[in-house]
């Protein structure tokens, strides 16, 4: 039954619409498959096996819903599901059980999905690393964070999408490390009413899974605006643009300063930008906005955000909440007024900058490491010294800052048989585009169908 579970979420949901297998079927595979790899990667924080087997049954008893009928589908802990614990790994929060869904949760129901369970996260997802799960490929390394259940779960093949959320990397930094696929969407994409939030400003909900194929078929069902949401826009995704149309730019060393760059990291992405050379129009040097231009007032704004958005937590549960938040919160109700106004304009200077290497180089995609750093050994906190946010975000971080959509794709591996991905970042609103030139880069590859031995 487990083989079942190799399928990616197309051809899983494509076995169901053709009866070749039942929903009932394809989440047993998945249970089965949670059962014998979870004592190794601590996945999840939750499973609802109950509630997912009598979805699945009555799914069967009826007509094709959607595009995610009958396929088992997990969710970071920070996602509302009606009566369900949604504790963002966070005693603050311990047997917060919310009255309704998350928007996008319901959206996903309509479309035919079968929720399994909760993933780990990062306390409250502010982190970029995970300490509750382990990574697949070596169970003594991190799976980045903060989505790391997410990334642990489709690596170990225990299900075939997820939905993670994005303040500064937190998507593509676990995919990143575990060798699965991953996309940040455009500031205002998705709606994220029903789910813990750490930043008005940078969060983002994307999905998570195997290949970009699947991810644009979760990004399908859940963007749009909402009600609910006041932050979603109703700009609608743009159509998607064959690669063989595109110029990718290829950051000039400026990019790089300030920071060290591990080789195999440059080395993966340099024959990513290889691989991609035969697949768009052109591939062009590009100026594009150093980290540095953004992270002082990025972090500002992150930290000033948490603290509001926290504050009634604090004010009933402050000694639940871990040290590292506390420190950060701290840290944000400290910031005045006048230097956060200050961030904030100095932000959306950064993104005019960034949108300037579109609008004014004649490029159409961005591509660049995720980390600069290969696979950390798991409860790591620091990097050379440094604190990990910091050090590891320097290529995620401010394409938050920017709101642009952006994907990271499995790229290859290290000496160390870790993997290593890059990312690809676009203009505002075009994740199909992202995702379709992720799909051809995946059919010329094979990193993303490469599975850990667990």
């Amino acid at each position: 039954m487990t083989e079942l579970t190799q399928m990616s979420l197309a051809e899983a949901a494509g076995a169901v619409r053709a009866r070749d297998v039942t929903a009932v079927e394809l989440l047993d595979a998945c249970l089965a498959r949670i059962e014998q790899t979870e004592p190794a990667v601590s996945a999840f924080a939750s499973i609802q096996v109950e509630a997912a087997r009598t979805t699945a049954e009555q799914l069967d008893r009826g007509e094709i819903r959607g595009p995610l009928h009958g396929v088992p589908i997990a969710l970071k802990d920070l996602f509302f599901t009606e009566g369900v614990p949604t504790e963002a790994n966070c005693e603050a929060l311990r047997g917060f059980a919310p009255d309704h869904d998350a928007t996008v949760v319901g959206r996903l129901r309509d479309a035919g999905a079968v929720i399994v369970g909760k993933t780990n996260t990062h306390e409250l997802a502010f982190g970029v690393s995970c300490p509750a799960s382990h990574n697949p490929w070596d169970t003594q390394r991190s799976t980045g964070g903060s989505s790391g259940g997410n990334a642990a779960s489709l690596a170990a093949r225990q299900v075939f999408g997820t939905l993670g959320t994005d303040t500064g990397g937190s998507v593509r930094i676990p995919s990143n490390c575990c060798g699965t696929t991953g996309l940040k969407t455009t500031r205002g994409t998705v709606p994220r009413d029903g789910v813990h939030l750490i930043s008005w400003t940078y969060d983002t909900v994307g999905p998570m899974a195997r290949t970009a194929e699947d991810c644009r078929i979760l990004l399908e069902v859940i963007a749009g605006h909402s009600p609910a949401d006041p932050f979603t826009s109703k700009t609608l995704l743009r159509d998607a643009r064959e690669p063989g149309e595109l110029t990718l730019g290829v950051p000039d060393d400026s990019f790089f300063n300030g920071f060290d760059t591990d080789p195999n990291v440059r080395a993966v992405m340099d024959e990513a930008v290889e691989v991609l050379r035969s697949l768009v129009a052109r591939v062009e040097s590009a100026h594009v906005p150093n980290n540095a231009e953004h992270a002082e007032a990025g972090i500002a704004i992150v930290f000033a955000e948490s603290a509001a958005l926290l504050a009634s937590v604090r004010t009933e549960h402050n000694d639940l909440i871990g040290e590292e938040v506390r420190g950060i919160l701290d840290a944000g109700t400290a910031i005045e007024g006048t230097a956060v106004a200050s961030a904030l304009a100095h932000r959306v200077a950064f993104e005019r900058t960034y949108l300037d290497v579109f609008d004014d180089q004649g490029v159409d995609l961005i591509v660049a490491p995720v980390n600069p750093n290969q696979v950390l050994e798991h409860g790591a906190v620091e990097l050379n010294g440094v604190p990990l946010i910091p050090a590891t975000t320097q290529f995620t971080f401010p394409v938050n800052g920017a709101g642009l959509p952006a994907i990271a794709l499995p790229g290859g591996f290290g000496p160390d048989g870790m993997p290593i991905g890059f990312q690809l970042v676009g203009r505002p609103f075009t994740e199909r585009t992202l995702c379709v030139v992720g799909e051809v880069f995946q059919r010329v590859t094979d990193h993303h169908s490469r599975a850990p031995e667990l």
